[in-house]
């Protein structure tokens, strides 16, 4: 079950995740049946896709093992608004909408494009969370809503998440991260080409969040070291 926001230009009334979304999404996350492989490094990264009847892009998952980053600290890199300003380079804008309760919020993130000719893509998001640090489990999730305070930007076409999310688990060295996304871009680029992108996209972004995630605890000392809202536990069932 994942809430939609239905009605949202009208209402911005949205179904707040609770914890048989997370369930779900690790099982989605962790059950290997329907996937298909399509790329595998060694035995520290591996690419898989399938399709569903949501949309002709294909869901991308990525699994990766992590020895030289905790499962909290990658955690924190994601959550950390602050941070994301110095390691994301493609983030041309992102700022909280709407807070809906301790685990589940809106936001709005806009990134420049990689590649001349083609128009940036922004997202409006309900994002929600949840850990569980007596089984090491992270997760991060976030669909596309509708929302009054977050209308459609001049120079920017409106991508669309159908769902994107983590699951992070805790190793006796380092943190297994899991990436899966199922995201149209939209506007005029095929949906093959989407497809074939994405599953490359995948692996380099993790790469970016590693390098990110190993900087982060001494950067974090000089800002707001106390400062981490997102570290509530559990949201309602």
């Amino acid at each position: 079950r994942r809430g939609r926001g239905s009605n949202a230009e009208k209402t911005d009334h949205f179904d707040k995740a609770v914890l048989n979304d997370f369930v779900y999404f690790k099982q989605f996350c962790t059950t290997p049946q329907n996937w298909i492989l399509k790329f595998a490094k060694d035995t520290t990264l591996k690419v898989w896709t399938q399709k569903n009847s949501k949309s002709e892009i294909d869901v991308v998952k990525l699994w990766a093992l992590v020895p030289t980053v905790s499962a909290e600290t990658m955690y924190d890199v994601l959550h950390d608004p602050e941070y994301r300003t110095v390691w994301d380079d493609n983030m041309v804008e992102g700022y909280n909408v709407q807070v809906l309760d301790a685990y589940n919020d809106v936001g709005y993130y806009s990134a420049k494009s990689p590649v001349s000719l083609v128009a940036s893509r922004d997202f409006c998001n309900q994002r929600s969370w949840f850990t569980d640090k007596s089984t090491g489990e992270y997760m991060i999730i976030n669909h596309s809503v509708k929302h009054s305070k977050c209308p459609e930007k001049k120079g920017f076409i409106r991508a669309w998440s159908f769902l994107t999310g983590y699951y992070i688990k805790s190793e006796k060295t380092g943190c297994v991260i899991m990436y899966v996304t199922q995201a149209d871009p939209r506007g005029w680029i095929p949906k093959m080409v989407i497809n074939k992108v994405t599953t490359k996209f995948a692996p380099s972004l993790v790469e970016r969040l590693v390098k990110a995630a190993i900087k982060y605890p001494e950067w974090k000392l000089t800002h707001n070291p106390n400062d981490k809202p997102w570290s509530n536990s559990e949201p309602s069932t």
